[in-house]
Formats: structure tokens, sequence, C-alpha cells
């Protein structure tokens, strides 16, 4: 099975445009209320727009091995298979190592910064776009921790199997760390900001952004604790097992029955044999397959865990404070 696609990052960048862009807004109390609405409508399009540009430069870490000819179209390129494609392993700016990949993204988010800036100074005429290139610059700095937080867990999406447990769990730390990026960016507001315009609004944001974090790090746990409780009995290649069966009869029975449980990290094959219970016996039979690493998907989940934790425990260090 080939590795997970990436996943859009244009909705988890608009969302943050949206809440950054109604917060830049209050910040700056402008008196004519056109600009504000301006302002908050550009920036979340703008943000959405660089979130689809990156979403083919960032993610695959640990993706990079061959598919085979002939793989899925996005995964195609040289190092792969022949033909075009975005992802030759890990994404384009993502192979390129840490600082050229840093230095890309802050790149393409002040670029970002000073279209967004001529956007809304456009109304102005030429003086207002002029105007607006170095506002939206220097505008656009503090949303380079925010976007970095969603670019980190998408940097991850891609490392397991398309489908297997650890993948979904790598798609669902996306949502979570937008989640929390604007929970905790709404809570700052009463800190950073003198007096926010509506700060039930903000209050409301970040009770939403905490929920959705919470209740992923539920089914976190909730696919931490399926993982835990796999019966586990590794069969090597050729071995037999109970009734005779080995790894390669226990794949195609498996592929035919639709039973098999895929990790999504390492190529291990554990099977669960059960016996006949009724009077006459016969041949023992498989339960089910389970494909990969138990200990690398445990560590993997326990890593997402221990994330939701910290973003947990900052969200109600921050409702406790600024709101009182």
């Amino acid at each position: 099975m080939s590795p997970d696609a990436p996943v859009s990052l244009a909705l988890p960048f608009g969302a943050i445009g949206l809440v950054g862009g109604w917060l830049t807004a209050d910040r700056f109390l402008l008196p004519d209320r056109s600009f504000h609405c301006l302002l908050a409508g550009v920036t979340p399009v703008v943000a959405g727009l660089l979130g689809h540009y990156l979403t083919g430069r960032i993610g695959g870490v640990g993706s990079g091995r061959a598919v085979g000819a002939n793989g899925p179209g996005w995964a195609n390129g040289p190092g792969w298979a022949n033909g075009p494609g975005w992802a030759d392993g890990p994404g384009r700016w993502t192979r390129r190592g840490p600082i050229a990949a840093s230095l890309l993204v802050l790149w393409a988010i002040v670029v970002a910064g000073v279209v967004n800036g001529m956007t809304v100074g456009l109304v102005l005429g030429p003086a207002g776009m002029i105007l607006g290139a170095p506002f939206g610059a220097v505008c656009s700095l503090p949303f380079v921790p925010a976007l970095a937080v969603v670019l980190l867990a998408a940097n991850r999406v891609g490392r397991a199997r398309a489908g297997s447990i650890v993948a979904r769990a790598d798609r669902r730390a996306v949502g979570s760390a937008t989640a929390a990026v604007i929970a905790v960016a709404a809570l700052m507001t009463p800190v950073l900001f003198e007096r926010p315009a509506a700060p039930e609004v903000g209050r409301f944001v970040a009770a939403l952004g905490i929920a959705v974090v919470g209740a992923l790090f539920v089914v976190d746990a909730v696919a931490l604790a399926k993982v835990l409780t796999l019966p586990w009995r590794q069969m090597g290649a050729g071995e037999a097992g109970d009734g005779g069966v080995d790894e390669v009869e226990a794949a195609a029975m498996m592929e035919e029955r639709g039973e098999t449980i895929d990790l999504g990290l390492g190529d291990e094959v554990q099977v669960e044999v059960v016996r006949p219970t009724h009077a006459y016996r016969g041949a023992p039979q498989i339960a089910r397959v389970v494909r990969g690493s138990r200990e690398r998907a445990a560590g993997a989940l326990r890593a997402g865990l221990a994330r939701g934790g910290i973003a947990l425990a900052i969200g109600a260090g921050l409702w406790g404070g600024p709101w009182t």
C-alpha cells in the first residue's frame, strides 16, 4: 500500500487567516468598518491560497520509499516511479532540509502578506497599494508561528501507509493543530490588545477550538488503546503457525475476507488464530491479520497524544487567566 497522500492546507490556513484578519482589524480599531470587513474578508482568501500552494511542498517525511512502477499518480516522480508528480519521497521543499524549507515557507508567508496588504489597499488606489505592501509584510510576521504549528503537523502526513491507524491520526493532527492555534490566538487577544472589539466572540471561538482539540485527543486515545490491546503473535516469512498457516497464506486469506488491520509503520505481519469450538474439530481459522510494528505505531500515537495534551494544558491555562 502506498504512503498517505498529502492533506490539503487550504482550509486550515483559511480558518487561521479568518481569525487572524479579524484580530488584526480589532487591533488597529479602524474607524471605517468597510476596511475592517475587507481586512477580515480578504485575509482568509489569501491564506487559503497560500495553504493550497504549500500543500504539495511540505510533508511526506518518512514516506520516501519506492512504491513500484505505475504507483498512484500523486506519488509518481523521479526516485519513485516513472512519471511526473509532486512527491519525490517527502515534499519538494521538505526534501531540501529543515533550514531551506523554513526559509522558503517564511518567504511564501511574507509574499502572501504583501499580496494581502496590497489587495486591501486597492480601495485607496495606487497609493494604498504601495502603503499596503509593507503593512502586509509586517502583519504577516505574527502568522509565521501559527502557520508553522500547522505545517509541522502536515509534515508528518505521508510517513504511514494510506488508510492505516497512524495515517488517520496524522491527518487528524492537522485539524487539531489548527484548532489549537485558533484557540490560543483568541485567548491571547485580551493580553495583546487592550480592548478587543468583541471579547464574547473570542471566547466562543476559543471554546470551539479547545473542544475540537479535546475531541480529537479522545479519538487518538481510543486508537492507541486499540493498538495496545491487539493480540500479538508475529509470523515470519514461511513460518508455520497454528494449523500450518504461514504469512503468505494469511495475507491471501485476509485480502479475501477484508479483515486486515494496518498500523501504518513497519512491514511486520501478526496474526490472530482461533480454534473451532464445535464438536467436530476443524482447521484453525485466522481471525485477523495485523500489519505493522506495534511499538512504532504506539510511539507515534503517544507523541500525538502528548502534543494534544500540551495544547489542552495551554488552552486551560489561558482560559483561567486573560478572561478573568
